[in-house]
């Protein structure tokens, strides 16, 4: 796991990593694996997704927390020392941690698909705005950056394309976009970063 995969900022720390190993490779990197827990998984590729994070988060720390979910299946440190995201597609895993600050993170790897869907998750204005569906980079970083924003805001956020706004940014490399939480006014300030073989958006409340 490479620490140049590792982003450092307003004392939040974000780190991306590509799973390779295979599932008793990653066994071995922890010391409490949690066995019941794990054990309940059956699909191959949740039990890689299981082990990927715990793996990422005890590198990101330097030490071994562990992870609860809340009725909504949001993940938390059961010592409360963080707060934390976590996100994950295909191979690729990303976890994000603060010490007081809400975070939200998402990660996706690049689908055609997206075109076909985006009238759901934006506002008749947001398509406008957002090239009518022509950009690709440009729909992935919206539908991440709200995927990140649910993952901040919760329930109050389900409704995507009228409970959350993104206003018009350019695409790059990486970036910032901002957001806006619909029925609160509240302004969010989203990073992105644009990989050949995924789109990052992480937003730090």
């Amino acid at each position: 796991m490479p620490k140049n995969n590792i982003i450092l900022f307003d004392n939040a720390r974000v780190l991306v990593w590509k799973i390779t190993e295979k599932i008793d490779e990653l066994k071995l990197k922890l010391k409490e694996l949690g066995e019941n827990e794990f054990e309940q998984i059956v699909s191959e590729k949740r039990k890689l997704e299981y082990l990927g994070i715990r793996v990422a988060l005890s590198e990101l720390l330097g030490e071994e927390i562990r992870i609860c979910y809340t009725d909504e299946r949001k993940p938390y440190f059961v010592n409360n020392k963080y707060e934390l995201s976590v996100s994950h597609s295909g191979e690729w895993i990303a976890v994000m941690i603060h010490p007081k600050r809400p975070v939200g993170i998402d990660i996706e790897i690049p689908t055609l698909k997206i075109q076909k869907v985006y009238t759901r998750f934006l506002s008749e204005t947001e398509q406008h705005e957002l090239s009518n569906g022509q950009d690709l980079k440009q729909l992935q970083i919206a539908w991440s950056a709200k995927e990140a924003l649910y993952k901040i805001i919760g329930n109050e956020a389900v409704d995507f394309a009228n409970q959350l706004r993104i206003f018009p940014f350019e695409v790059n490399e990486e970036g910032e976009i901002s957001a806006e939480h619909i029925p609160t006014k509240k302004t969010y300030h989203l990073r992105y970063l644009q990989h050949s073989d995924y789109t990052l958006v992480y937003c730090l409340a």
